[in-house]
Parts: structure tokens; C-alpha cells; sequence
């Protein structure tokens, strides 16, 4: 099955508007997004999804490194690798991107918590008991739950990464992953 990656002029009318918006933010449409861009109800979804983790109380490096680990456990080469582009724009250290990349220790605890959290629920395995983890370092409710909208993004692109077996954009070949044998 042939999925097409669409321009802003070539996606249905409904997605349209969606990509320029998408364009006017990265500065290019990502080769995902305007995949997604078949679907206006998905672009919808995963743009209104992204925007909404933004406006959480996360900051840019703890969300990428977060994304980052999501795409490692679900092995999504898409995901890694944009989410370690973005990370590194976002000022996160080389060292914490590759130790996101390759499920090593974060050199920070703080965001090793979030990581080894959004790993657990990746996983569906002791998501209680590391969610009772970051409460002890302060976290609250909300802030945890805001974690669920920040691995919901990196999981739905995931999900159409796998399926349309996208290509790889440019701007995210020098952060290209495959997962360790």
C-alpha cells in the first residue's frame, strides 16, 4: 500500500491550512505530517495532540528527551530521530540525547524519572509504582497525567511512522537510530 506524502497544495482542503500552520512553526512540513495529511481527522488529532503538550507545564528539553524515550521503546526510527533533532534545538546535551537513544541512565535523575515513567507506560508495566516514584520528588497529579499528553504524541506517530513506513526528512538523517540488534 502507497501512502503520499503531501504538499500543502496537494492535501485534501481540511488539511490544508493545518500544514501551513505545521510549516510556519518547524519551518518545513515533516514528511510524517504531511503523510498524516491523507487523513484530515489524524492531522487534526496528532496537531491539536502536540499543541496541547506544549501547553503543558513540561519544558521543551524534558518533553523531547520524553518523546525521545517513547520512540525507542515502541522502535520508531521517525520518532527517535526527530525527536533527538528537536531535543538538540532545544539545548538538551548531546549526552542526554544519547543516553534517551540508547535507554542508558539520563546523567540528570530529574529527567531520568520522566524517561524511565514514560518507558513503564510505553511498556504497560509498573507505571503505578513509577508514577508514585515522581511523586516523591514533588511531582503532582496533573503534572504526571500531563506526561500521558506527552507520550501520546511520540505514540500516534509511532503508530503511522509503522504504518506508512514514511521516509526519514532530511533535517533528521544526522539524527538517524535503528533500534540495537
Amino acid at each position: 500500500m502507497q501512502f503520499t506524502i503531501h504538499t500543502a497544495p496537494t492535501a485534501p482542503p481540511a488539511s490544508q491550512k493545518l500544514l501551513s500552520g505545521l510549516q510556519e512553526q518547524v519551518g518545513f512540513i515533516p514528511n510524517l505530517a504531511a503523510t498524516m495529511a491523507g487523513s484530515p481527522a489524524l492531522l487534526q488529532a496528532f496537531l491539536g495532540l502536540r499543541q496541547a503538550a506544549g501547553a503543558t507545564s513540561w519544558d521543551p528539553v524534558s518533553r523531547e528527551l520524553l518523546s525521545i524515550a517513547v520512540g525507542v521503546e515502541a522502535g520508531c526510527r521517525y520518532c527517535v530521530a526527530a525527536h533527538s533533532t528537536f531535543a538538540r534545538k532545544s539545548g538538551a546535551s548531546p549526552e542526554a540525547v544519547e543516553a534517551a537513544r540508547s535507554g542508558k541512565p539520563l546523567p540528570d535523575p530529574r529527567l531520568e524519572s520522566l524517561v524511565a515513567f514514560a518507558r513503564a507506560v510505553v511498556r504497560r508495566q509498573g507505571v503505578r509504582a513509577r508514577a508514585e516514584e515522581l511523586a516523591k520528588t514533588g511531582i503532582g497529579p496533573a503534572q504526571i497525567l500531563d506526561l500521558l499528553a506527552l507520550i501520546a504524541v511520540p505514540a500516534l506517530a509511532g503508530m503511522v511512522a509503522e504504518l506508512t513506513e514514511v521516509e526519514l526528512d532530511t533535517a533528521f538523517r544526522p539524527q538517524a537510530w535503528a533500534r540495537p540488534d
